[in-house]
């Protein structure tokens, strides 16, 4: 990419587990020519989802399945949002252990809120089982690389559309 692409990744950490994958996603992203920039959800405005168009949400799961409450606020001001024109992809952290049927459901909360008010996803979640530090190269690395040829295509495929429409345009 010629250009730095602008990246929001809005988490929720309590422990420090969520952080630690944030930040490696955010190491990854930038090797790939991206600008990340790490927000904490509990610090976050909804004004941050309304002013960007591409991002990473993540949090952990709590107890029987419920979203980590430094995601509370912002989660209810994204139920009233409209996401049309944005892209996410989405990280949760779980055990396996507690409820498998609820396996990072807090995650899974966000993602739906984010469908239902018209976002699009950009590649398929990434559900980590237990603690992270193990698995940063051979989990959060691939997937993060995954992300961003993802998210490069998307906006080459953006572009090529926009190209197209002006030289439509440009002939009427």
């Amino acid at each position: 990419m010629s250009k730095s692409f602008p990246i929001q990744l809005i988490y929720a950490s309590t422990s420090g587990n969520v952080e630690i994958v944030m930040q490696h996603v955010a190491k990854i992203l930038t090797q790939h020519g991206f600008s990340p920039v790490l927000h904490r959800a509990e610090q976050t405005s909804i004004e941050v989802i309304h002013q960007h168009s591409t991002f990473v949400l993540a949090t952990s799961t709590w107890e029987h399945g419920a979203l980590n409450p430094f995601f509370n606020k912002l989660y209810a001001e994204m139920k009233s949002s409209n996401f049309q024109g944005k892209a996410a992809a989405f990280v949760g952290l779980g055990d396996r252990r507690y409820e498998p049927v609820l396996y990072c459901e807090g995650m899974e909360k966000v993602r739906r809120v984010w469908l239902n008010q018209g976002g699009v996803e950009v590649l398929q979640s990434l559900k980590i089982n237990g603690e992270p530090y193990a698995l940063l190269e051979i989990l959060v690395t691939p997937w993060a690389t995954k992300l961003a040829s993802a998210l490069i295509t998307q906006r080459s495929r953006s572009s090529s559309i926009l190209q197209s429409i002006r030289q439509w345009l440009a002939h009427d």
